[in-house]
């Protein structure tokens, strides 16, 4: 990121400031059509989708998503925010960094056992990001003169989106051959497991290279409000919401103290990397998300002193 913002900083001439837009919009682009879909297929294939633990967690998950997309929602009709910047708002409320902030913790923490409750816990993440969060994000994005897309004619209007979407109907079939009732006898090689250990830090990467190539740190000030709506959803009412889930499902034995803390851990994550593509796609506000990103993750670093005295390390 700080090396985009060097590139963007040093070459302060408008035209160069329009080519780092378009290279950050090519970058996001590229990382949605090629680096996401064999992303999403390894993550879905690693384990069987069954069991009352894996659908507790996974069900966990989603409930822990879709709360902070409807509050983000209501909180675009309470502020009654412009069509770009209430797009990009969305984005950032309903997306959390669980895999690559989320994984760090839960695995310094725990170690294996809490990547395999991250895992479980974002089970159902990438339907919901780009079946559902991504084509709403869309419904706000109306270029001059055009018609804003419905959530289902957004995929006619962004056909790109629909590469992740068949990413995860390919992992689910793969899953269900592998790991199904009559499941073939196919052993996944070892090196394929470790793929994702390089395509998600070379989509880390180049997400926040591009992120550097739009950033205006200066902007910060002017989402203030913004931002601190997304830290109140991000780190107090999605984990809070989360948390009554999960001890329910705790209360009746469906998932266990481990599953219980990291669940809680994994909603209390700031914005995600993903966050930041529906802005480029969609032309939407991104000042907004970029502003959302840096301070929720900033808030985040901060509360890992917490997080660990919850975690009942030592």
């Amino acid at each position: 990121m700080i090396a985009g913002y060097l590139i963007r900083y040093h070459q302060r001439t408008q035209p160069t400031q329009a080519a780092c837009d378009r290279w950050s919009r090519r970058l996001k682009i590229a990382c949605l059509g090629y680096l996401i879909p064999p992303v999403v297929v390894i993550a879905i294939i690693q384990r069987p989708l069954s069991g009352t633990n894996v659908l507790a967690m996974g069900a966990i998950g989603v409930t822990c998503l879709l709360c902070g997309a409807l509050l983000g929602r209501i909180y675009i009709a309470i502020r009654r925010m412009p069509p770009r910047q209430a797009g990009a708002f969305l984005g950032c409320a309903s997306m959390a960094n669980m895999f690559s902030f989320g994984g760090l913790i839960v695995f310094s923490f725990w170690k294996n056992d809490g990547l395999q409750q991250l895992y479980l816990f974002e089970l159902f993440k990438h339907f919901l990001y780009f079946g559902v969060f991504y084509p709403w994000c869309a419904t706000f994005g109306r270029a001059l003169g055009q018609k804003r897309p419905s959530l289902i004619g957004s995929f006619r209007a962004y056909p790109i989106t629909l590469i992740p979407i068949g990413a995860v109907v390919i992992g689910l079939v793969m899953n269900f051959v592998i790991h199904g009732v009559n499941a073939l006898s196919v052993t996944l090689p070892d090196w394929l497991m470790s793929v994702n250990g390089i395509l998600v830090p070379l989509h880390v990467g180049l997400l926040t290279f591009a992120v550097g190539l739009t950033l205006r740190p200066s902007r910060i000030s002017s989402y203030w409000l913004e931002c601190m709506a997304v830290n109140v959803i991000a780190f107090v009412a999605r984990p809070a919401i989360t948390a009554g889930a999960a001890m329910a499902c705790l209360a009746l034995g469906w998932i266990d103290m481990l599953g219980f803390r990291a669940a809680i851990l994994l909603a209390a994550m700031p914005v995600a990397f993903n966050s930041l593509i529906p802005p480029a796609l969609y032309d939407l506000d991104m000042d907004l998300a970029n502003s959302c990103w840096i301070c929720s993750t900033v808030v985040m670093l901060i509360m890992v002193p917490g997080m660990y005295m919850f975690a009942g390390i030592g």
